[in-house]
């Protein structure tokens, strides 16, 4: 740059007035940046006082209908898995349920311990959530569909609320007038790698809020499902240990609660058939015989069952025309008979690609939920039938299933009707409302502003 450019560039700096910085600038700065900080804190304080809205307007916990609303209570003809929208038992009681199910379509996401309840009488669904229990398993229904029995708790259904009984243990059957519960002590004990010990399987008795018997099972591992199975009566106790079914009365409880058993019938690698096990007139005592089949429905799971039924004071088997066979099925849990030659049960029902494993009574997971299980059948067992008759299957993608036995025994059935979801909960509300104000304050704001240059430029 020449010396002759350098002066003449300074000269054009020296003739520039000065800016004009206007006095309130800074000032108007500040107030920018405040009115920007109470705008965010306004914001924050609506999205919270939203969510408190949708909280207070969350209904009340509703009891359930005092009359049936559809047909008389029966098993739904259809089951469908509640949505996310659906109202919980304690935020809306549904009333005695004919089902209680679960499985793939029912813990979506997140929901990995829910369960969907369905009523007896109308198409009213709720939800249960809280615990990792499987219906049919260790979440039971009472015979009467009026109680959940999940973990040590009895929850009423026509409330919502939790009964005051605690049970020691978990679920292994209800007893079938509902009054008495068997149950195993949940403090088993784990030896490595992978054998447990029940201590002891105690039955509990809702009238008197007490135990009432106690069996020591040794070092032998207690699953839940269908290891258990109270008389007609309530009076005596069968109970699967290993490969025999123990025998044991109430009636002979010491002081302590504690009694052996008075006989034990072996089971040659078969199972206790469930709950409803014991005949009608309680001479005998189901149990389901396992074999394997050539011409398999699934060919990866060969497994057939057969239901026997022994008696109690010879355990001889039953000389009668036979049951049928149930062929590649990974359980049955037998709810109770419709007559000495009819039973009703649930079956489970493998997958494609189901494989068959052997047994092991001290494993927890076998026999527990049987995996592999791709849907469950309700079904009646008729001897000398040629195959059993299939009352109900559950959709795809609910894989577990729990039923009122009296409805499935009496068989009420009743149309299903259009599916009844509850209150809306209150996140879904409180949701609702910050979409709501989401669009709402935006076009608010955008309208003042409008409005404001509008002013402005007259």
């Amino acid at each position: 740059m020449t010396t002759r450019l350098t002066e003449a560039l300074r000269h054009l700096a020296d003739g520039v007035p000065p800016a004009a910085v206007p006095d309130a600038l800074f000032d108007a700065a500040r107030r920018r940046h405040r009115r920007r900080r109470a705008a965010a804190a306004g914001a924050l304080a609506v999205l919270v006082l939203l969510i408190a809205t949708g909280y207070a307007l969350r209904p009340p916990p509703l009891p359930a209908p005092a009359v049936p609303r559809l047909d008389a209570p029966g098993l739904p003809t259809r089951l469908v898995a509640p949505p996310l929208r659906t109202a919980t038992v304690h935020d809306s009681a549904p009333g005695a349920a004919a089902m209680l199910f679960g499985g793939p379509a029912v813990r979506t996401g997140w929901n990995e311990t829910r369960q969907g309840v369905v009523a007896a009488d109308a198409d009213r669904y709720r939800v249960l959530d809280g615990a990792y229990t499987t219906a049919g398993f260790d979440t039971l229904l009472s015979p009467d569909g009026r109680y959940a029995w999940t973990g040590t708790g009895l929850l009423d259904l026509t409330s919502g609320r939790p009964t005051p009984d605690a049970v020691d243990g978990y679920p292994l059957a209800f007893a079938p007038d509902g009054v008495r519960l068997a149950y195993a002590d949940e403090d088993a004990t784990f030896t490595p790698p992978n054998t447990y010990a029940t201590p002891y399987v105690g039955v509990y008795d809702r009238e008197r809020r007490t135990d009432v018997l106690r069996v020591p099972v040794g070092n032998a591992w207690i699953p839940p499902g269908r290891t258990a199975a109270l008389s007609p009566d309530g009076e005596v106790l069968a109970l699967q240990v290993r490969d025999e079914v123990w025998l044991t009365r109430i009636a002979d409880a010491g002081a302590d609660r504690t009694a052996e058993p008075y006989r034990r019938l072996p089971l040659a690698g078969g199972r206790l058939a469930g709950a409803g096990s014991w005949s009608p007139d309680g001479g005998s005592v189901a149990v389901v015989e396992r074999s394997r089949c050539t011409d398999c429905p699934v060919p990866s799971y060969p497994r057939t069952w057969r239901l026997v039924t022994r008696s109690v004071t010879d355990t001889a088997p039953r000389t009668a025309p036979a049951f049928p066979e149930l062929r590649s099925r990974s359980y049955v849990q037998v709810l109770g008979w419709r007559s000495a030659d009819e039973a009703v049960a649930l079956v489970g029902v493998p997958g494609p690609d189901a494989v068959d494993q052997p047994e092991d009574h001290d494993i927890a997971w076998g026999p527990y939920h049987e995996p592999g299980t791709d849907a469950v059948e309700l079904v009646l067992l008729r001897r000398g039938a040629s195959a059993p008759e299939v009352l109900f299957r559950t959709p795809a993608g609910i894989t577990e299933l729990s039923v009122a036995a009296d409805l499935a025994v009496d068989g009420a059935v009743r149309e299903s009707g259009r599916p009844e979801y509850g209150p809306l909960p209150f996140w879904l509300v409180a949701l609702g409302l910050v979409g709501a104000a989401a669009v709402v304050v935006p076009l608010f704001l955008l309208v003042r502003r409008w409005r404001s240059r509008r002013l402005a430029s007259r």
